[in-house]
């Protein structure tokens, strides 16, 4: 009896396990449908990007050729001449029409080689004519034509010119089909998927093989039941928000058709179809679904205490997965997070650069701040990088000495784009700092500065106030500061029920004007763990609707480098800022440098001051109520004459004030916060004061005459290093290969050489197994030669061996110049000893 119970019971079990499979298979079959369809829709929406970035560029490029034909007073064929030379890319061509439809082209007429005239009265774009844009990142483009110069399909972009003939229109011509390469979808998913673009009122403007008739619309009823109702309800959801809907197809299959907006046009439609059947295809082998079931079953029964013990170590197995998983996750979405912020600087500045080519000044500073946050990116790549921090979900210090000038400029520099954006108030204040050299982990300090000023930026409203406050205290212990760090703005502020919570990943405020903002919450989270790692303090102080301030402490160890004797020979300064709390800390530091300092607290007082005293520097704020800097600077200009250095300060970017600034008299510039050495150096250089403790790194004679050997096979790599080496006097001479390394030393006579920086991956015998034949040359010099790798292998495991392969050092590409200066250095040193 109780044998057939458990036998009935474990039928039971078997029977109602294999239903359970059965069902979930079938379900499993459904979401894998419905997954496969988001993932279809997904993929048209992401046409839609690719269409926009190819859309704006193209118009970017006809764009710039209107605005140098607008400024350079050209006439039809001038212009067209330009156009010509400067069109690069093939089948592409450029047409000037003017009113009536007339005009010339690049191309010469296929029938008459010598004709570049042509017409576009009887084309239909131009009948329509071409509009002005409503504002300049529009793009302008034609539905798909004729060329009358050609007779291929073509697409135009368009722009208006001024020439000496009258107004016109610029037209970048770019046949269809090379625009349709822009669209591939993965073969192996959508084999038989096919694209179209359409306008809003259903006109193709191009056409996939499987869209019949001459308009979408049309093709849905001609094989679909419809009516005015449906075909307008189907207009109004096309030209809406990304979706799909299901129709018959000229060979009566069910498909599914997705659609997206084109955002850069007035009324573009990506359609994309695909047959439904492709989307539904199942593999499932359900003979194997039932004995993979069934197994389960007599194994689950007849082995269930074995299963519960192994049940215990999967899970422990998983656990210890699971947290090294999220290690990973953590680790690299912290990276993605603080990747974004230099990024912005460099996109930045780089296109500062190059709207004002023409301006060393502004270049060679957008060139620079480019530098400070490149290094930033670059040191972030390097932890990337080091697989052995993610796998372990362990961070370490790397301890450096560092200027705190040099922070709080990358500060500023980093954060000005996002300044601009939202025009807001910001001020950069340091106060009272002895010792601007500090040994600590800057890119740690760097991350933590960043994130909480990215933050306070990010969640303040266009029009608010953000302050940065930096200053130093009496340390803890000897040989150390305090180094706090205030960030205040007037944003939305935050809960007491978010800030409870605010330091755990992935947390953010639930607020409408928050979920707009891109971020992964992990900000906060990270800072935290940051300040932990470095024994520091983080204070919060937060209230809904009226700003947010956070207080970070750290205490941090001395440079072992000895302080600047900055001193000023008798100097008389004016101050002049609306800020009472910078008035107060940059007039105490104008002091410690020997400046007899007075203060104005607007620009007012500031000219008032400056036509009754005689100074001999006057530095004004250039952002101040009722009266700027810059007029201030005007008026005292008008009253003292130019006998007086005025200098402008502020955090906000120089180029966008350098113009009328100088228009108005003044000597220079100085960026924010002011600190000792910015204001030293800077008031020496206007009085021509000579100034003293320049950077020994800048010194090149130390190292000037140097030789060395570099085997590297890339052109580029080669060029660059070669380059750099060049500027500071260093001689190099180029192998391409291990190989051939080996053999130039073997030949070379004593001492010909000082070092060799020696490539990884390279042709016929790569940077190790050189660097071992090298060491292996016995009785000659050059197997005690130094050897310093210098490759993009940059794991801790790589560099491991790279020393078992007997070399002295390694630098990892991108290069930082100021690494290779210093390994320059140290082998030199090293070679005295």
């Amino acid at each position: 009896m109780k044998k057939s119970l458990m036998l009935i019971g474990n039928v039971l079990i078997i029977v109602a396990v294999l239903a359970f499979v059965t069902l979930s298979v079938h379900n499993e079959q459904e979401r894998m449908v419905m997954s496969m369809t988001e993932a279809f829709v997904n993929m048209t929406v992401a046409m839609e990007s690719v269409t926009t970035n190819y859309l704006v560029g193209e118009q970017q490029v006809c764009d710039s050729w209107a605005n140098y034909i607008n400024s350079h007073d050209m006439t039809a064929d001038q212009a067209i001449s330009f156009v010509r030379d400067s069109i690069i890319a093939p089948g592409v061509m450029a047409h000037i029409l003017f009113e009536g439809g007339s005009g010339l082209s690049t191309d010469a007429k296929a029938t008459d080689p010598s004709d570049y005239s042509i017409s576009y009265a009887n084309i239909g774009i131009f009948s329509e004519g071409f509009s002005d844009p409503d504002n300049d990142d529009a793009v302008n483009v034609t539905r798909a034509y004729t060329n009358p110069v050609n007779a291929i399909q073509s697409i135009a972009f368009y722009s208006h010119i001024n020439l000496r003939e009258g107004r016109a229109v610029l037209l970048r011509v770019i046949p269809v089909s090379s625009f349709e390469k822009k669209w591939v979808f993965p073969t192996e998913d959508y084999r038989n998927a096919e694209i179209s673009l359409i306008d809003e009122s259903g006109d193709y403007i191009i056409k996939g093989h499987s869209f019949k008739n001459s308009n979408f619309f049309e093709f849905y009823q001609s094989y679909n039941s419809s009516s005015s109702a449906i075909q307008e309800n189907l207009k109004k959801d096309v030209s809406g928000q990304p979706g799909y809907l299901e129709m018959n197809n000229s060979q009566g299959q069910l498909c599914l058709v997705a659609h997206t907006c084109v955002s850069s046009t007035d009324n573009w439609i990506i359609v994309t179809l695909i047959p439904k059947a492709d989307l539904t295809k199942s593999e499932n082998n359900w003979r194997l679904v039932v004995i993979v079931a069934a197994g389960s079953v007599l194994l689950l029964v007849f082995n269930l205490g074995i299963l519960l013990i192994l049940n215990r170590q999967l899970k422990v197995t998983a656990a210890t997965a699971d947290k090294a998983s999220q290690a990973k996750t953590d680790f690299l979405s912290t990276m993605s997070h603080d990747i974004r912020t230099p990024m912005n600087a460099i996109i930045g500045f780089t296109t500062i650069a190059g709207k004002n080519i023409d301006d060393k000044e502004t270049v060679r500073e957008s060139l620079r701040k480019i530098n400070l946050a490149s290094n930033h990116l670059l040191t972030l790549i390097n932890d990337i990088l080091d697989i052995s921090k993610v796998e372990s979900g362990k961070l370490t210090l790397n301890p450096v000495p560092f200027s705190i000038v040099e922070c709080a400029e990358n500060l500023v520099s980093i954060s000005q784009p996002m300044v601009k954006e939202k025009n807001i108030d910001f001020n950069f204040r340091i106060h009272k700092f002895d010792y601007e050299y500090l040994n600590a982990d800057q890119l740690r300090i760097n991350q933590i500065y960043i994130n909480l000023l990215s933050n306070a930026i990010k969640y303040t409203e266009p029009g608010g106030r953000v302050d940065v406050d930096i200053m130093e205290e009496p340390g803890d212990r000897p040989g150390t500061i305090k180094l706090k760090y205030i960030v205040a703005d007037t944003g939305i502020g935050m809960t007491p029920e978010y800030m409870a919570r605010m330091y755990q990943p992935f947390s953010r405020e639930t607020d409408s004007r928050v979920n707009t903002i891109q971020g992964t919450g992990l900000g906060l989270a990270i800072t935290k763990q940051m300040i932990d790692l470095m024994d520091g303090t983080i204070d919060c102080h937060s209230e809904v609707g009226k700003g947010t301030t956070f207080t970070v402490t750290l205490n941090i160890p001395l440079a072992d480098r000895p302080r600047d004797d900055m001193k000023l020979p008798p100097t008389r300064v004016l101050l002049v800022d609306d800020d009472p709390v910078l008035l107060v800390s940059a007039k105490d530091t104008l002091v410690s440098i020997g400046a007899e300092t007075d203060t104005a607290s607007s620009g007012a007082q500031g000219v008032e001051m400056a036509s009754k005293h005689s100074y001999d520097i006057v530095i004004i704020d250039c952002m101040m109520p009722e009266m700027n800097g810059i007029e201030a600077a005007r008026q005292i200009r008008a009253k003292v004459g130019d006998k007086t250095p005025i200098l402008l300060t502020s955090a906000y970017d120089w180029s966008n004030l350098e113009n009328e600034a100088k228009d108005a008299g003044v000597t220079g510039y100085i960026s924010k916060p002011l600190f000792r050495s910015t204001l030293y150096y800077k008031i020496s250089e206007v009085l021509g004061n000579k100034a003293q403790g320049a950077d020994k790194e800048d010194e090149d004679a130390d190292i000037a005459g140097m030789n060395i050997l570099v085997a590297e096979d890339n052109d580029i790599n080669w060029e660059i290093i070669s380059m750099m080496l060049q500027m500071h006097g260093v001689n190099t001479e180029r192998v391409e290969n291990g190989k051939l390394a080996v053999e130039r030393l073997e030949k070379a006579p004593k001492g010909e050489f000082d070092l060799v920086f020696m490539d990884i991956q390279m042709p016929v015998m790569n940077g190790l197994e050189a660097t071992k034949a090298i060491r292996e040359l016995s009785g000659t010099w050059a197997s005690a030669i130094p050897i310093i790798a210098m490759t993009a292998d940059a794991f801790s495991e790589n560099v491991a061996e790279c020393m078992a392969a007997g070399m002295n050092g390694h630098i990892a590409k991108p290069v930082d110049m100021k690494l290779v200066l210093k390994e320059i250095r140290r082998i030199k040193e090293e070679a005295k000893a």
